[in-house]
């Protein structure tokens, strides 16, 4: 009886000491939702217009407005390790950027190579198709460079989305460049300073996405390039900087207005800016510009958020194993694909329903297996512990 009071004593000690905040983990399963149905529905106004749906304009920019899930994972990223690092300075008197590298390194690294080796071997006995590039995988050697030094966004920016299930790697690659700048620049300004440069890097992101479209330059630009995407994760990280100003019990209301504002913002500029080819335009910029703070303002009215669609038990359960979803979610598709061999459109969509089925066991399995001995060992390089494994 006793042992038993002291582990549960423990247990609550350990929760209390943890900065851990379970809506960021429901917030985090959307973003990849999103993600997935950007991969999943189809993204062109014909087909819905086929369905004699009303406005299939709409339904065609809604399908594309979930790719703007990945700008939500930015802000929600540089957020959270920002308020972590905060709070490690604020403990220990400094950040150490040792345990810092090995903590995101046990926790990405894992999951991350063992996609790229799983691409390397589809690559080399995946069955070519003639019309699903889903069945096509391939993986030239400067991709696979490109994801070993985690600078696969600038590959794609050369080359173009590489056809394989590593394919989204390219949003880690960004994170890990974040991770290997922002900390060092941390450690070295005050409160004060972050702010500054955090406010200056959000102006010159969007600057330099208007110099690209002075200069003509290639869309991939805007797509991959890390000074278009830095923005989502300024935004992010000043959010943190002013956590302590801003209320944290913002009225139901004002959050469904913010999270719906957002949402509103990313279908509309989806609406806007149809996929294009050729040159960048102003268009592009701007809805990328929108997009970013759009994803503020969603991850803003959901933070300390108690609304049982964010911290309900079984969506914070996915949110745990999101990391795991979004790398699977190539992966799942490919396979569901290959056991149904789809023809039409609905067969297709139906393979996308199986895809996620799979991506779900695969991810499930991965945080089991692959993601959670590493966390363990994560914790022990914790100074300021988060969620629990």
């Amino acid at each position: 009886m006793l042992d038993t009071l002291s582990d549960a004593t423990t247990q609550q000690a350990q929760s209390v000491r943890r900065f851990y905040q379970p809506e960021l983990d429901g917030l985090r399963f959307y973003a990849f939702l999103g993600v997935f149905l950007c991969h999943t529905l189809p993204i062109d106004d014909l087909f819905y217009q086929r369905l004699h749906l009303p406005m299939p304009w709409l339904w065609g920019a809604a399908a594309r407005a979930g790719g703007a899930g990945v700008d939500l994972f930015f802000a929600l990223s540089a957020y959270l390790i920002t308020s972590l690092l905060l709070r490690e300075r604020e403990k220990t008197g400094d950040i150490s950027l040792r345990l810092f590298y090995i903590r995101r390194t046990l926790r990405i690294w894992p999951l991350y190579f063992l996609i790229v080796a799983l691409g390397l071997i589809f690559a080399h006995t995946a069955g070519e198709h003639e019309t699903r590039w889903f069945y096509y995988q391939r993986l030239p050697s400067y991709y696979v460079l490109g994801y070993i030094l985690f600078i696969s966004n600038w590959v794609y920016v050369a080359f173009g989305v590489s056809q394989s299930i590593c394919a989204p790697l390219w949003t880690v690659a960004i994170e890990e460049q974040f991770y290997l700048i922002w900390p060092a620049v941390m450690k070295k300004l005050r409160h004060r300073g972050m702010i500054i440069a955090a406010a200056l890097t959000f102006v010159l992101s969007t600057a330099s996405q208007v110099g690209l479209v002075a200069i003509h330059a290639n869309p991939n630009y805007l797509e991959f390039g890390g000074a278009s995407r830095v923005n989502s994760l300024a935004l992010g990280i000043l959010l943190a900087l002013c956590a302590d100003h801003l209320p944290k019990r913002l009225p139901g209301g004002r959050r469904i207005i913010l999270v719906a504002a957002g949402l509103v913002a990313w279908v509309g500029s989806s609406a806007w800016v149809t996929d294009q080819r050729g040159p960048i335009n102003i268009r592009m910029a701007l809805a990328r510009l929108i997009v970013s703070i759009a994803s503020a303002a969603i991850l803003y009215g959901c933070i300390h958020s108690s609304s049982r669609l964010l911290v309900g038990n079984y969506v914070v359960r996915l949110g745990k194993i999101s990391y795991g979803l979004y790398m699977f979610h190539f992966t799942g598709i490919l396979l569901a694909l290959t056991i149904l061999h789809p023809v039409s459109r609905w067969q297709l969509l139906a393979g996308r329903v199986l895809g996620f089925a799979l991506t779900l066991v695969l991810a499930l399995a991965s945080y089991r297996w692959v993601e959670s001995p590493f966390l363990r060992l994560k914790d022990r390089f914790t100074t300021i512990l988060n969620r629990p494994v």
